[in-house]
């Protein structure tokens, strides 16, 4: 249940940056803040999914103390 509600949540951010990465290359409105916002936002989920994914790998396979 956890890891389909992560991939849901990756897959939704996914797409999100797809948009606003489309939207920064064709668009031409005065301003991109939405969209540079989403794609930080979106780099800040990433980085954190990833450091406690790292973490929770680096947790299990430490040798066991003595």
């Amino acid at each position: 249940m956890k890891k389909a509600t992560l991939l849901i949540i990756v897959f939704i951010f996914l797409v999100l940056d797809f948009l606003a990465l489309d939207d920064i290359a064709t668009g031409n409105e005065p301003s991109f803040f939405g969209e540079y916002a989403i794609l930080i936002v979106s780099v800040a989920i990433f980085g954190l999914i990833g450091f406690y994914d790292l973490q929770k790998k680096h947790r299990f396979t430490k040798p066991p103390s003595s």
